[in-house]
């Protein structure tokens, strides 16, 4: 069965766009009623006027359940945050209570034009159903951490996850040992998984590897010799605080470097990400919220105007990352075209601009996953 969105607006047109079998099937100017523009098989008509329509944003750093854990710890710098209130609580966590919260989460970013997010967190199983029941696109990661126990148990996890994407997430330099990291990189690439881990977050991060391994975090990856087995394959977050030799380490293998400004800015991470300077080394650039501990929400669209304005300000350079710019980023490149994924979302918005700087996730009035409706206003 086909979909027809009937009188879109799309790039100041309207326009009539067909779907089929998760694809989008043609564009074309709006015909004078969805009759006229139906084909002759059977073919369900949207009216869509009024409404602006975009690709699907893509949410590529989150830690979902952590819905649960909204407003805990608020006002302290990281590493307070998790070891005195992240950590100990997501030790109470079950299944069902990772289920729940991932569910509110996919909710959420249905409501505010996600259609697909990448994660790392524990109770895999549980959050894949949670994925299954709601309908977006997810690829989520096993966290791990000290020598890479849990990748014992991987095996199994994949089985329980069946249909939905996995990767491999080592949490970080400071949590998951040299021994635990290469496990994690061989477990990649025999099972031809991505890695997600967070990189570079803090400024301390960067002081305590330096005095402990005599190096800066990337070039610590690049010395176990990750970063040339996995390549592309490395899902990187936050990378604030490079150098110029680890943003080439980084373009020249093509890694993709997630910029979450929000939670960022709300820990007091760091506000410089070095975001043009890692897109002409030949890195990928893309966005997320983070946990909604740390962002208090999985509104992409906020990220966006906060993630162009950033770079504005403390570039002292209005130019830089136009609207259309940053939206290529938050939905990683796709666009509204013919062999697209009909992963999309539509929003009472005149224009990129307006979607950007002058709106938000609330006013999202349609998403669609795969060419099916999975929230409607």
């Amino acid at each position: 069965m086909r979909t027809l969105l009937h009188n879109a607006i799309l790039n100041d047109k309207a326009v009539d766009i067909t779907l089929c079998d998760g694809l989008i099937d043609s564009v074309s100017t709006a015909s004078c009623s969805p009759q006229s523009a139906a084909l002759t098989e059977e073919c369900a008509s949207i009216d869509c006027s009024g409404l602006s329509v975009f690709p699907g944003l893509m949410n590529m750093h989150s830690h979902a359940p952590m819905t649960l854990f909204r407003g805990l710890g608020d006002d302290q710098p990281l590493d307070r945050w998790l070891n005195e209130y992240i950590w100990p609580a997501e030790q109470k966590l079950t299944d069902e209570t990772v289920y729940q919260g991932t569910l509110q989460a996919c909710r959420e970013m249905l409501a505010s034009g996600t259609t697909a997010f990448n994660d790392m967190y524990f109770h895999l199983p549980a959050m894949a159903q949670a994925v299954r029941d709601s309908g977006i696109r997810a690829q989520l990661g096993l966290n791990v951490f000290g020598d890479g126990n849990e990748l014992d148990r991987l095996n199994t996890i994949m089985r329980e996850c069946e249909g939905v994407r996995l990767s491999i997430a080592p949490h970080s330099v400071y949590t998951v040992s040299a021994k635990g990291l290469r496990r994690c990189a061989d477990a990649c690439v025999d099972l031809h998984l991505p890695m997600h881990i967070h990189m570079s977050e803090t400024q301390k991060e960067v002081d305590d590897c330096l005095r402990e391994h005599g190096c800066r975090p990337w070039e610590y990856l690049d010395r176990l010799g990750i970063l040339d087995k996995l390549g592309p394959n490395i899902i990187a977050a936050h990378c604030l605080h490079l150098s110029g030799n680890e943003i080439r380490l980084i373009g020249d293998r093509r890694i993709t470097c997630v910029h979450c400004p929000n939670s960022n800015l709300k820990l007091g991470s760091g506000y410089r990400f070095p975001m043009l300077e890692l897109l002409d080394a030949g890195a990928n650039v893309m966005l997320g919220t983070d946990g909604s501990a740390s962002s208090n929400n999985l509104d992409m669209i906020e990220v966006m105007k906060t993630a162009a304005l950033l770079q504005k300000g403390w570039r002292g350079d209005p130019t830089v990352v136009p609207a259309q710019q940053i939206l290529t980023l938050a939905t990683g490149g796709h666009t509204v075209a013919p062999g697209q994924p009909a992963c999309l979302f539509l929003a009472p918005v005149r224009s990129v601009s307006d979607l950007v700087y002058a709106t938000h996730g609330e006013s999202v009035a349609m998403t669609l996953v795969d060419g099916k409706i999975v929230y409607r206003k």
